[in-house]
C-alpha cells in the first residue's frame, strides 16, 4: 500500500513514540490471548443523547457504541498516528493525492447476517459528509474535500478529492465513521439514532439509561479468532464512582486521567492485582473556553484577547495536577507531536508568556481601551468539570471580570451550544486525533460547522486552515500550522486549558490494553482479553 510523503514522514517522526508503545505493550503479544469473560468498564460522560455516530458530541456515546461497528480504517496503536485496516484489507493512493482506492474484506456480515459491501460504506461515508434531511453529521466539514465515493464493485471503495488533504487517511479512520446497513438507511434514514446494528465485534445487548450498556460477542465478526471476550459492560457513573470501582475491583480500568493522589489509594488497595501506565503520555484530549463572538462586546478582537491574556497557563497547570489529570500545558496542537511549539516557543504565544503580571496589565488596558473595564459574561460550563468552572472564574477576575458561573449537564450544555445562548461555554475540541486538521476543525465557518462554539466566520482564518491541511512536506507544514496557531490566539476565539496527562490503573488480568497516545484507540475492543477470563 502507499501512503501520502506527510503520512511516510510523520511515521518517522514518531517513531521512537511507536517503539515505546510497543514496549509498553509487551505484555499483550507475549502471551495467546485467552477467551471468555466480560469485560467492565465505567463511563462518565452522561448518558447518551443519541446512537449515532455522526451525530455523537461526546466521548460519552463513542465510548458505548464502538465495539458494535466497524469502520474503513483505524487509527493504528503500535504506529500512531499512522492508520491500519478494519473494513479495508489493502489501499493505495495515486501520486497526485487525489484518489483513494479500498480494497475490502469480503467476509462481512452484519449482526443481522446480511453481507456488508463497499455500497454500505460508501453510503455510510456520504451519509457524514451530505447528511439527508433530519440527520445531524458533527463532522461532516471534516470530509469537504470528498468530490465523490463510489463502488464500483462489492470489494472495492474509490474515494476522489478535490484537492489533496494531509490528513485523509486519518481522518477516514475516525471513530465516528460507523459503517451502516445501506438497506436500512435507505428505509429509515435515522436508524443509526435510535437503534444499534453494526458489523463489529460485540453485539448489542441492552442498555438501562444511567446504570450499563451492555454488548455480547458476535460469532460471525470477520477477523478471525476475535474477539476474544464474552462481552462488556459499560457502566453509567460519576467519576468518584470510578474510582471506587477500581479501588474495591469492581472495574477493570479507568478511561480517565486519574490524579497522583487516586492512584495511591488504588495501588495502596491493590497491589499487583493493578498496573498504572500513562504516567508521560499527553493524549490529544484538551479543554478551553468558547468566546461567543456573535455576543457583544464579544465581537470585539480586543476584548476577547484580553481574556485569553489573563490566564496563567504555567502555574495553572501545577494546580490542576491536584484535582485531574487534565494539566498539562501546551498550545493548540498536542505537546510533544510533531508539529506542536516546544515550551519555549509557545511561551512566545498570546496567552502563555511567562510574565503574567505584564499579561494582564495588558488585558485590562484592552478592555478599557474597548470600553469594558468592568465585564460582566456568563460561563456555561460541563457539570462534569467544575474544577475549570472554578479556575477560569478566578483567572478572568484577576482583570477585573466578574464571570457567573452556570452548571449544566450534558443535555442542557448541547441545547446551549446549538442556541448559542452563551458568553462563554466550555467545549472539548475532536480528541481523537493531534492532526491540526481534525483539532482545529471547530473553527470552520459556523454556517456550515455545527461544532463551531466561537461561531465565528473568518475567511482568513479558513485560509490559513486550508493552507496547512494542503501542506504535504512536514517542515513546510509545522510551519503553516503554527502561522494558524497564532492567529487563533490573537484573535481570542477561545480561552485555552490545558491538555491531559493519561495516567490510569488497569487491572492486571487484562490483555491487550496499555499505554496508550490516544483515549480513542481499541475502542471496539475486539482484540482486549482477560487472563483469568473471569471477574475484574
Amino acid at each position: 500500500m502507499t501512503t501520502t510523503f506527510f503520512s511516510q514522514n510523520l511515521f518517522k517522526a514518531s517513531s521512537g513514540l511507536a517503539l515505546a508503545l510497543s514496549a509498553g505493550l509487551s505484555f499483550a503479544t507475549a502471551e495467546q490471548p485467552a477467551r471468555g469473560g466480560t469485560l467492565v468498564i465505567p463511563i462518565h460522560w452522561g448518558e447518551p443523547a443519541t446512537f449515532d455516530c455522526a451525530a455523537a458530541g461526546s466521548a460519552g456515546v463513542v465510548m458505548r457504541i464502538a465495539p458494535h461497528y466497524s469502520s474503513l480504517l483505524k487509527l493504528d496503536p503500535d504506529r500512531y498516528p499512522e492508520v491500519k485496516s478494519d473494513l479495508a484489507k489493502s489501499w493505495t493512493v495515486s501520486p497526485d493525492g487525489l484518489t483513494y482506492q479500498f480494497k475490502l474484506h469480503t467476509n462481512v456480515k452484519f449482526h443481522d447476517g446480511t453481507a456488508l459491501t463497499a455500497t454500505d460504506v460508501k453510503v455510510s461515508y456520504d451519509r457524514l459528509r451530505n447528511p439527508p434531511a433530519g440527520v445531524v453529521s458533527l463532522r461532516k466539514s471534516m470530509f469537504e474535500d470528498i468530490k465523490s465515493i463510489e463502488a464500483p464493485d462489492a470489494a472495492t471503495l474509490v474515494i476522489k478529492l478535490n484537492a489533496p488533504n494531509a490528513a485523509m487517511l486519518q481522518l477516514l479512520a475516525m471513530p465516528y465513521a460507523c459503517v451502516y446497513s445501506a438497506k436500512l438507511l435507505a428505509s429509515d434514514p435515522s436508524y443509526p439514532a435510535k437503534k444499534v446494528m453494526g458489523s463489529g465485534p460485540f453485539k448489542f445487548t441492552r442498555y438501562v439509561s444511567g446504570s450499563e450498556w451492555v454488548g455480547e460477542r458476535f460469532d460471525g465478526y470477520f477477523k478471525a479468532g476475535q474477539p476474544y471476550l464474552d462481552g462488556f459492560r459499560a457502566l453509567s457513573v460519576t467519576p468518584s464512582a470510578a474510582v471506587n470501582g477500581l479501588l474495591s475491583g469492581q472495574v477493570h480500568y479507568s478511561l480517565r486521567s486519574l490524579t497522583d493522589n487516586e492512584i495511591d489509594r488504588i495501588v495502596k488497595a491493590r497491589g499487583k492485582d493493578v498496573k498504572v501506565v500513562g504516567r508521560e503520555t499527553t493524549t490529544p484530549v484538551r479543554m478551553w473556553v468558547s468566546v461567543n463572538t456573535q455576543k457583544p462586546p464579544l465581537d470585539d478582537a480586543r476584548v476577547r484577547r484580553a481574556l485569553v491574556l489573563a490566564v496563567d497557563q504555567w502555574n495553572g497547570g501545577k494546580a490542576m495536577s491536584k484535582i485531574t489529570g487534565v494539566n498539562v500545558v501546551g498550545g493548540l496542537v498536542r505537546p510533544g507531536s510533531p508539529l506542536a511549539r516546544t515550551d519555549a516557543e509557545i511561551a512566545t504565544q498570546t496567552g502563555y508568556g511567562r510574565d503574567v503580571t505584564a499579561a494582564r496589565k495588558e488585558a485590562r488596558r484592552l478592555l478599557a481601551e474597548a470600553g469594558h473595564p468592568n465585564l460582566k459574561l456568563v460561563f456555561s460550563n460541563n457539570q462534569a468539570f467544575p474544577y475549570f468552572g472554578v479556575f477560569v472564574v478566578d483567572q478572568l477576575r484577576q482583570i477585573g471580570v466578574t464571570v457567573e458561573h452556570q452548571m449544566a449537564d450534558a443535555t442542557t450544555q448541547t441545547a446551549r451550544k446549538k442556541s448559542g445562548h452563551y458568553d462563554l461555554i466550555f467545549d472539548n475540541p475532536p480528541e481523537y486525533l493531534d492532526d491540526p486538521t481534525v483539532q482545529l476543525s471547530n473553527f470552520q465557518m459556523f454556517k456550515n460547522n455545527p461544532t463551531n462554539t466561537a461561531r465565528v466566520d473568518d475567511e482568513k482564518l479558513e485560509v490559513l486552515y486550508d493552507a496547512q491541511k494542503r501542506e504535504m512536506d512536514p517542515t513546510k507544514r509545522r510551519a503553516r500550522v503554527h502561522e494558524l496557531e497564532s492567529y487563533i490566539l490573537n484573535q481570542g476565539y477561545a480561552i485555552p486549558l490545558f491538555w491531559q496527562n493519561w495516567t490510569r490503573v488497569i487491572s492486571s488480568d487484562v490483555g491487550g490494553v496499555g499505554d496508550m497516545p490516544s483515549n480513542f484507540l481499541k475502542m471496539d475492543l475486539a482484540d482486549v482479553w482477560l487472563r483469568s477470563g473471569g471477574k475484574p
